[in-house]
């Protein structure tokens, strides 16, 4: 195709249509359980070194799911700070596209969650939102350990299966 250009990252495409499929299924246990099936496919589909999801729908109680321990501890800080990527998603309703957590912005506008997740090992974030609907009902914290955020098409799928989760997750009248 002329004027497309080629993007190195690859996906598999049955492990894709079982990332959307888990999240689908696990929806069905409850929002922790779909939270929880986000962030593990997106550590294992994007290749990011932790994934953080956080659901604050305009009804109900906040929720959050981590892939691994330093991604619930900066997230569950963040969230008592108010500040960080994921706050500024959800408050903007648009993409926190990979910030280097070395960068001035970073250090700037997120002192206490930049500090805090340089100290766990992290290099660049990433934030989307969870959508639901045409509202903004979380967000999606993708944190690497690599200066450079992931690539555009990473960051698509990411951000679909952040819109599937809230999709799956929220009836009708929560959103």
């Amino acid at each position: 195709m002329r004027g497309v250009p080629y993007e190195a990252y690859q996906v598999d495409s049955e492990l894709l249509a079982t990332a959307f499929v888990e999240v689908a299924d696990a929806a069905v246990s409850g929002s922790a359980e779909a939270l929880a099936a986000l962030v593990r496919s997106c550590t294992s589909l994007l290749g990011v070194g932790s994934a953080a999801a956080v659901l604050k729908p305009p009804t109900g109680r906040v929720e959050m799911a981590a892939s691994d321990n330093r991604g619930l501890r900066l997230e569950r800080a963040a969230l008592s700070w108010g500040e960080g990527p994921g706050a500024d998603c959800r408050a903007s309703a648009q993409p926190i596209r990979g910030v280097p957590l070395a960068h001035p912005y970073a250090r700037a506008n997120w002192p206490s969650y930049t500090a805090m997740a340089r100290s766990l090992g992290f290099a660049c974030v990433v934030a989307v939102p969870l959508r639901a609907r045409e509202r903004t009902v979380g967000s999606l914290s993708l944190l690497t350990e690599r200066t450079g955020p992931p690539g555009a098409l990473p960051l698509r799928l990411g951000q679909h299966l952040a819109d599937a989760a809230a999709l799956c997750i929220l009836p009708r009248d929560r959103c």
